[in-house]
């Protein structure tokens, strides 16, 4: 428990207005001080919810999760133009495109009832840690009584995260909430897995489309787990289903590695399903960024990754761009063909990443494409550089075998 009497207390103005009280404590080392934000709200958590979340990776897996702890699921749509053109409406001009899509995404679903937001935050340099309460205050301004419910570090910020844990389970025993979370994150994990193992099989597929028609099959299965046992009985169904896409063996594929900002990485619907159209120019992509990925790099960092990255950048800027360069080199090392990094306009942290391309390109000796994206992004323009792209990489493989 944490004893408020020995902090030192002051008032914050919150975004609607009131004051807040934040309490201040003297840190382990006496030489920084570590702020818990308590926040307030008239609405508490008390009972059954309308839920709502950003849609990013496995979301059947977050809707299970929030089923089982007694809410009401307002699923997130896949974002769609629609979407989009609401989030920029709304959003600052120059904040960058995932927020736009996210806020988007927050006003269709409060439409259809949401009454509670749950995402995560960032740190550091990248905007993200801001979403939160950028989302908040724009919702209040448009007269939404929409809580915005911020999970950031368990590490780092653990008393409110537990906190805002103890809200979101809904009055479940801590042996149940561990179940619930248990069988939460073995849904993530064997989605994440599929959804893995559809992009490798979706090059060499003989109808065009069967691997993503599969892939919306698996997701309904592995979804509708209760229980671990569901689960089991369930991944076994997923691999006849998986069983069934017809494949052709082919040895003209080109090699890609897909890094990036991880919304623009993930979200097909905003990257304009560069995956499905790689495949389509006989391109075999591999993407490492997935939500597991994510969850097991916030609890322990891949340090071997991060190692390799060290010559051309030694500190965290709050996103993944040392993560990203490490993994280029790690493409490089594999023998890959070449790398596309995906970014969102003005992301200061891939910005950052994209300066550093040309020298790493040039010292590794691949090519290296960088698209940045936002809303007045169109496909025709991308995908005269993809096309390019590929068949450079086409024209170099075989220069490179006739050489050899």
């Amino acid at each position: 428990m944490i004893h408020t009497s020995i902090f030192y207390t002051i008032k914050i103005e919150t975004v609607n207005g009131a004051l807040e009280p934040f309490y201040i404590c003297p840190g382990i080392d006496c030489k920084k001080l570590f702020i818990i934000r308590q926040r307030f709200s008239n609405k508490r958590m008390d009972a059954r919810v309308k839920v709502t979340f950003p849609h990013l990776g496995p979301v059947l897996a977050y809707k299970k999760m929030f089923e089982l702890f007694g809410h009401e699921v307002v699923m997130p749509s896949p974002p769609t133009q629609s979407t989009l053109e609401l989030g920029v409406k709304y959003s600052p001009e120059f904040i960058c495109l995932p927020f736009k899509v996210i806020l988007g995404s927050y006003l269709e679903a409060i439409t259809r009832g949401a009454e509670l937001v749950v995402t995560s935050g960032g740190i550091g340099a990248c905007r993200a840690g801001y979403f939160g309460d950028l989302s908040e205050k724009i919702l209040r301004q448009l007269g939404y009584n929409t809580r915005v419910l911020v999970f950031d570090s368990f590490i780092k910020e653990f008393p409110e995260f537990y906190r805002q844990a103890r809200e979101v389970r809904n009055h479940c025993s801590l042996i149940r909430a561990l179940s619930i979370l248990n069988l939460t994150f073995h849904l993530i994990y064997a989605l994440d897995q599929y959804e893995k193992k559809i992009n490798q099989l979706r090059p060499y597929e003989v109808v065009r489309g069967a691997s993503n028609r599969k892939w919306l099959e698996i997701q309904k299965l592995i979804g509708a787990s209760n229980s671990l046992n569901e689960l089991k009985i369930n991944i076994k169904e997923a691999e006849r289903i998986i069983s069934e896409i017809a494949v052709a063996p082919r040895n003209d594929l080109i090699q890609v590695g897909l890094v990036g900002e991880i919304y623009m990485v993930m979200e097909s619907a905003i990257n304009q399903e560069i995956e499905n159209k790689l495949a389509d120019m006989g391109v075999a992509v591999t993407r490492y960024r997935n939500i597991s990925h994510w969850l097991k790099y916030c609890i322990r960092p891949n340090f071997p990754i991060l190692k390799k990255a060290d010559r051309y950048l030694h500190y965290e800027l709050g996103g993944h761009e040392r993560e990203n360069i490490g993994y280029m080199i790690q493409y490089k090392e594999l023998g890959y063909d070449g790398i596309i990094h995906l970014l969102p306009f003005g992301c200061m942290p891939e910005l950052v990443t994209q300066t550093i391309i040309p020298q790493l390109s040039k010292d590794l000796d691949i090519p290296i494409l960088s698209l940045s994206l936002d809303e007045q992004s169109g496909w025709l323009n991308n995908q005269v550089r993809l096309e390019a792209f590929v068949d450079l990489l086409k024209n170099r493989r075989e220069l490179l075998s006739n050489s050899n």
